[in-house]
């Protein structure tokens, strides 16, 4: 191979590598300006989605929770949000078996109700977004994500129902319940959240957070176990907190 050869291959290698090197930077460049200059806006825009949520922290009931949304963003980092939706709910196999197990135990005389008892049903909330932070992920590197973090908060109202864990509406023998009593209420609610939104083209968008429903508590204490009757209500009943996983879409109009 000759000199000249060797020389002409060389600065081939080396004008290969300064273009490639070219090239990822005009690449990154580009990345930095679509982040800065937010690639997918949504100041101005109106959103219509929905949302599903499981349970947490299952203790005494369990919920699934079905959404949908209405919002509007004035500014790319806040939007306003209103919410609404029915859960679907009842008593985890824990709190089932202690009502059994309660009701067959002829040895207690006197009890309390079980706290966190509630269940969420039908409801609605109107929150504000606040959605100050903006980037990009890499989840291959020809596959740029962007996304948005957001922080929700809000309050409305919701529909409740609450099946006892002591009081029994209707004996079938005396240690055995055929319907404990239930109740039903309509509460003030507040709710807040912290999620990530995905875009997925200029009007799609795919959301995953973490909802807290929060709702005051009331369960009764020191109930007769055989009448039903002598109890009052907790003085420290508190506040039922629901934490669900939620999956959403919205389409950005």
């Amino acid at each position: 191979m000759t000199r000249t050869t060797l020389n002409l291959m060389s600065c081939l290698v080396l004008m290969t590598a300064q273009a490639a090197f070219a090239e990822d930077e005009t690449e990154e460049l580009v990345e930095k300006v679509a982040v800065r200059n937010r690639l997918f806006s949504v100041e101005g825009r109106w959103e219509l989605g929905g949302n599903v949520g499981f349970s947490l922290l299952s203790r005494l009931t369990d919920h699934y929770n079905f959404n949908v949304s209405v919002a509007f963003n004035p500014k790319d980092w806040l939007g306003l949000e209103l919410r609404g939706g029915y859960a679907l709910s009842r008593h985890t196999s824990l709190a089932d078996q202690i009502q059994t197990d309660f009701f067959a135990n002829n040895t207690i005389s006197r009890a309390n109700d079980a706290a966190d008892l509630w269940e969420l049903t039908a409801h609605g909330v109107f929150g504000i977004r606040f959605q100050p932070i903006y980037g990009k992920i890499n989840l291959m590197s020809e596959l740029p994500i962007h996304f948005q973090f957001y922080v929700w908060a809000g309050g409305g109202v919701g529909a409740l129902k609450r099946e006892s864990m002591v009081l029994c509406a209707e004996r079938v023998s005396a240690r055995e319940c055929g319907q404990f009593l239930t109740e039903n209420k309509v509460s003030p609610l507040v709710s807040v959240a912290l999620g990530f939104r995905f875009f997925i083209m200029q009007q799609h968008s795919v959301k995953i957070e973490v909802r807290d429903w929060s709702y005051l508590d009331s369960f009764q204490i020191n109930v007769d176990r055989a009448t039903g009757t002598g109890g009052m209500d907790s003085p420290n009943a508190g506040i039922t907190n629901l934490v669900q996983f939620d999956l959403g879409y919205a389409f950005i109009f």
